[in-house]
């Protein structure tokens, strides 16, 4: 079994979504978040299986090459680092799914206000506001009924000061409480506009 924890690593919790669901997997991979943000990747796997990349324990015929433009990069190692360690204070993913807790909450209050049909979907750490009356059960569940009203609120998010991707939101440590009142008035504007789309 592989987890691919490009995005729940270091997000779901400090060993990711391994931690969060209680599952050891055979092998993870890591990307940048194990360099801070910068580019760096990582392989994991048990002893078992990581013998593979050393030749001398294996042999010639069970060797595995392994490489990367970027392994070793000192930059992107400092980095990834100071992020873990920041990510291991205390409290720090309390803080985070609260910060998570506040996006959603603001979001899907002045959505219902407006009446606009939506679901909030996914962790605290990690999720979307979909567009739809359909309960997001799986990933082939999450689906806008109407993109165009997606892409209208997410550009009405940016005309308003705030970069929403056209996926996953992801919180972060660093955003204040005068982050998430700037946020509380674009998503104000943009449900607004959703309104006269």
């Amino acid at each position: 079994m592989i987890f691919d924890e490009i995005v729940t690593g270091f997000r779901l919790a400090y060993g990711g979504a391994q931690e969060r669901y209680n599952v050891t997997p055979d092998i993870c991979t890591l990307g940048k978040i194990i360099g801070g943000g910068f580019p760096l990747a990582a392989l994991g796997a048990s002893t078992e299986i990581m013998q593979h990349f050393d030749k001398a324990v294996v042999g010639a015929d069970k060797w595995l090459m392994q490489l990367g433009t970027l392994s070793g990069n000192p930059i992107a190692a400092a980095a990834g680092l100071k992020t873990m360690e920041i990510l291991s204070r205390e409290g720090s993913y309390d803080r985070l799914r609260a910060i998570g807790k506040a996006l959603q909450k603001l979001q899907s209050t002045l959505l219902d206000e407006a009446g606009v049909a939506h679901k909030v979907c996914g962790d605290e750490t990690l999720f979307d506001i979909y567009f739809t009356e359909t309960d997001c059960r799986d990933y082939r569940s999450a689906n806008h009924d109407d993109p165009a009203r997606n892409a209208a609120y997410n550009r009405a998010l940016r005309d308003n000061g705030i970069f929403k991707s056209p996926g996953k939101l992801y919180p972060s440590l660093a955003i204040t409480q005068s982050d998430l009142e700037q946020t509380r008035d674009a998503v104000q504007q943009a449900v607004k506009a959703l309104g006269m789309s």
